[in-house]
């Protein structure tokens, strides 16, 4: 009876040993893995659509705990082909991670403000000579 009692108090001892020690490493590395999936993925997908499309726009991939993957883009509304091409991107890139068991993925769109070029207003900058620029 002395030795069962002895046998269970060690295994309680190395049980509560991981619980203390274990289980908060093994936590912090999923974490630290989903994170850096989540950055290859948004490296990937901003390097696909620059290819593709130019560097117009700038994704954010998420993985949230309970869900799909997550992308937030800001797209110029105004233009729909820039538009439909940056969406097919996303899919591309994300069908060749994911292969064959092909996850679902939500993208969110905003809007950006794209002025023309010519209404901008211009910043014009004077140098007087001998005058010289220093940064503080």
């Amino acid at each position: 009876m002395h030795a069962g009692v002895m046998v269970l108090g060690g295994a309680a001892f190395g049980l509560i040993g991981f619980a203390l020690v274990g289980g908060p490493m093994i936590l912090v590395d999923w974490l630290r893995r989903r994170r850096q999936a989540a950055i290859e993925r948004q490296i990937a997908l901003t390097d696909a659509i620059d290819g593709q499309v130019g560097a117009i726009v700038s994704p954010v991939v998420t993985r949230p705990l309970f869900g799909p993957w997550e992308i937030r883009i800001a797209v110029p509304f105004h233009r729909a082909a820039t538009v439909a091409r940056i969406l097919s991107v996303v899919d591309e890139v994300f069908q060749d991670v994911e292969g064959a068991a092909l996850r679902p993925y939500r993208i969110f769109l905003t809007a950006t403000v794209d002025t023309p070029r010519e209404t901008r207003p211009s910043r014009l900058t004077t140098r007087w000579a001998g005058s010289s620029v220093a940064a503080a």
